[in-house]
């Protein structure tokens, strides 16, 4: 049993990449990801450290070939499929990658990756701006250095930095009682302890920071590493703006809003954005030493 298909060696590795490719390119986006979690898990579950290329091609041919049943899929099944899907803990990280990160999916917007709605999908959006191109990596942040995932952690660990900062420079001076709602005009309409409010913006920066610094040094998938951060990073950016938010007092801010949303946009695209433009990086500068 091994963690991730990167605990194998690099021509073992690759068969194994090229079939759960191959079963991708075969898949409709809304089966693809959990039919892939599943043989990856299969995978895992069923290799060595040091399975060679012969023993992944044998443990493949075992598997068959991979029935997803998705042209007899009942209505029902559909619905029930989608009714679940964002409740599933298993590769929920690579999930999040996956959703918020797809230029080969020209829709803007795709079913959520945790939970019910809609996200919006970050590769599309950088496509239609022409930051990126859709087939730019064959599998999104598969080739992402360590480094980047490193990088890419330290923002919501600046977040929560930034948001300790705040209390402990001007913890004292707030007032006892803090906003902790607002209406569609910006103006409080709920409010709450000084102590409440430093203990809530704290869990939601500090904590999401941690699982960002875990996730880039920990041996998980790349796309997993990706979404990981990338899911800290939004709750971090919330709460941080929050926080600047209750600083504010009462009186109406109708732009704070529309800001949060800005900066959450921007925090998580631009993170994504700059994984996968370093994974691509990558992969020009493996092909050019491989030539």
């Amino acid at each position: 049993m091994i963690r991730s298909l990167d605990d194998l060696n690099p021509t073992a590795r690759a068969a194994a990449q090229k079939y759960l490719d191959a079963v991708a390119a075969d898949l409709d986006a809304e089966f693809r990801e959990p039919v892939l979690c599943d043989l990856r898990a299969h995978l895992n579950d069923h290799l060595a450290a040091d399975a060679t290329e012969a023993d992944v091609q044998a443990l493949i041919d075992e598997a068959g070939p991979v029935v997803t049943g998705q042209a007899e899929t009942s209505a029902s099944e559909t619905f029930k499929h989608r009714l679940t899907n964002g409740f599933r803990l298993t590769d929920a990280d690579a999930r999040v990658a996956s959703t918020w990160w797809n230029p080969t999916d020209d829709r803007l917007f795709l079913p959520r990756a945790l939970g019910w709605g809609w996200d919006l999908n970050f590769g599309a959006l950088a496509v239609r701006l022409g930051l990126i191109e859709p087939d730019a990596e064959s599998v999104p942040f598969s080739s992402t250095p360590d480094s980047a995932f490193k990088l890419a952690a330290a923002v919501p660990v600046a977040l929560a930095g930034a948001t300790v900062l705040h209390y402990a420079v001007r913890g004292r001076s707030l007032p006892s009682s803090l906003p902790a709602n607002w209406d569609v005009a910006g103006a409080p309409n709920r409010w709450t302890s000084k102590r409440q409010a430093m203990a809530t913006d704290l869990a939601t920066t500090v904590l999401p920071a941690a699982v960002a610094t875990w996730a880039a040094y920990s041996g998980r998938p790349r796309p997993n590493r990706a979404g990981a951060i990338a899911a800290s990073t939004a709750v971090a950016s919330v709460g941080a703006f929050v926080t600047l938010w209750r600083s504010l007092g009462g009186g109406r801010h109708p732009w704070a809003g529309p800001s949060m949303l800005g900066v959450l946009t921007g925090s998580i695209g631009g993170l994504l954005l700059g994984l996968a433009k370093a994974g691509r990086a990558a992969e020009i500068e493996r092909d050019v030493h491989h030539t």
